[in-house]
């Protein structure tokens, strides 16, 4: 009978050399993956425990700033994870648009906050009186004020425009009887209850209501000009409209409430937009005298 103990010994030795190879194999497959998810995680890390981007410094320094977070436990807060100013004059200025040693004016914007990871700006001053259209609709992709903010006002800031964001504008509104606390209005212009159908994808908008309420320190259940910074003392316009109508848009009244009215009326307009979540502070502390200066 031939022997086949030799061949059976090769068999087993190559067979351990294959289950060997293949463990090795998959050992240094899960090393490579582990060390991409590692550097990963070390460069996410990093991120958030310096002041790598600009929305990173002002998160970092939240406190010292003086930025409410809206935590899910911050009552009657937006409950979005979002960092906001409030207050009667917090230091939130920022120079866009200009390079100037001392910044114009006309180049002088306010940060909202930083909601969802990027930094939300208002121009501090109005462009002037606008209508937001005069045909009488308050849809708003057909509005005037929707083509002007998009065109002209983002054409005028030249490249400077590069450092905003598109973003998504939630514009389907808001009916009456939603207005009980900020914290209603806020779901249903843009939290859990927003209309997802009407949404339009562009830089420029207009502050929300529920971004004029968070603005008071108060942070009280109903909307209030007392130590509010949006509250700028004349007549402006927001970016909902009455939904319940086809010719009425929210504004924020002169005496610091709120109120609806005919899209051809003329109320002050202050662009509002979000900064390209990589831009970054070079210098200033939000003063007026030392707005921070940014790059892209």
């Amino acid at each position: 009978m031939k022997n086949n103990k030799g061949f059976i010994s090769i068999s087993v030795v190559y067979s351990f050399f294959m289950v060997f190879l293949l463990l090795l194999l998959f050992i240094v497959n899960n090393l490579i993956s582990n060390r991409t998810m590692l550097t990963a995680i070390e460069n996410e890390i990093k991120e958030d425990i310096t002041d790598a981007t600009f929305s990173r410094y002002l998160v970092n320094h939240a406190t010292d700033l003086g930025l409410v977070h809206h935590s899910s436990s911050l009552t009657n807060g937006a409950g979005d994870n979002s960092y906001r100013y409030s207050g009667e004059d917090p230091a939130n200025y920022v120079c866009f648009g200009s390079n100037a040693d001392v910044c114009p004016s006309a180049n002088l914007y306010r940060i909202i906050g930083i909601i969802g990871g990027r930094v939300k700006l208002i121009k501090a001053t109005s462009i002037g009186e606008m209508a937001i259209d005069n045909t009488n609709t308050n849809y708003y992709v057909n509005t005037n004020i929707y083509t002007y903010l998009n065109n002209d006002f983002l054409n005028s800031l030249g490249e400077y425009s590069n450092l905003i964001a598109t973003t998504t504008w939630y514009v389907g509104g808001i009916n009456s009887d939603t207005i009980t606390t900020i914290k209603n209005i806020y779901d249903y212009e843009v939290g859990i209850n927003r209309n997802n159908l009407v949404r339009i994808d562009e830089k420029i908008g207009l502050m929300y209501i529920s971004d004029y309420g968070y603005a008071s320190s108060m942070i009280d259940p109903a909307l209030t000009s007392s130590d509010n910074w949006l509250y700028s003392g004349v007549a402006e316009w927001t970016q909902s409209r009455l939904n319940t109508t086809t010719n009425e848009f929210f504004f924020i009244t002169d005496t610091g409430t709120l109120s609806s009215g005919d899209v051809a009326n003329l109320y002050q307009v202050r662009p509002v937009f979000y900064l390209n979540s990589t831009t970054t502070w070079q210098s200033g502390d939000g003063t007026m005298t030392s707005p921070y200066r940014i790059e892209g």
